[in-house]
């Protein structure tokens, strides 16, 4: 995929020599990768971005927008997504085809996280709602009674958001006061500014 691309050849031999460098865990124990990028590794992210962006984005751009009766979009960030249809039938055969064509690259669906709902400005409500990134998102009347859609913190994320900070008080509480809040804000302003860039995004949609 990488080749598709680029033209240096010292570049692709650098990189795969990175996918099968062996891995030295925390106690000591050696792991020589045989597939996959390096857990953790720098460069991870950006090979599975690529490696998604030719398996789904594409594949879903040349072969499955062109099979559909109503509008379909795609939207990925990194290994998460969300598939919308106009129509039922074009959902119903993308989740049937979908786990087909990630195991011919070696990947696989979360059941957990993956399934069919309708979410329609039509049917308002919060049981209709999905969750992305740690929003949950749905639809609601406003006090005009127009449809308009929402977003707001997970409960799920807000939990473990609320349980990381709190632990790392309880594991801090040695530092001074001053060094403490200073820190301790850090964490809350950078929660705050991403809860608050997707909610003005997102809650006039």
């Amino acid at each position: 995929m990488l080749a598709q691309r680029i033209d240096d050849s010292r570049l692709l031999a650098l990189i795969s020599q990175w996918l099968k460098a062996e891995i030295v865990e925390p106690g000591g124990k050696v792991i020589k990768p045989v597939q996959g990028t390096p857990q953790g590794g720098v460069i991870s992210p950006v090979l599975a971005n690529i490696y998604l962006h030719y398996v789904l984005d594409i594949w879903f751009e040349k072969v499955v927008k062109p099979r559909c009766q109503g509008r379909a979009m795609l939207i990925r960030y990194g290994d998460d997504f969300v598939v919308a249809f106009q129509l039922r039938r074009d959902a119903e055969v993308f989740y049937r085809v979908l786990p087909q064509r990630l195991a011919k690259f070696n990947l696989a669906i979360a059941p957990d996280k993956t399934h069919l709902i309708r979410f329609s400005r039509f049917h308002p409500g919060k049981q209709r709602c999905f969750h992305f990134l740690g929003f949950e998102f749905y639809w609601s009347k406003d006090r005009a009674g127009k449809a308009r859609l929402r977003c707001r913190t997970s409960a799920i994320r807000q939990r473990k958001l609320m349980s990381s900070i709190y632990n790392w008080i309880k594991l801090n509480r040695h530092l001074p006061v001053m060094v403490l809040f200073s820190q301790l804000k850090r964490k809350l302003v950078g929660v705050a500014n991403y809860c608050g860039l997707v909610l003005g995004t997102c809650c006039h949609g």
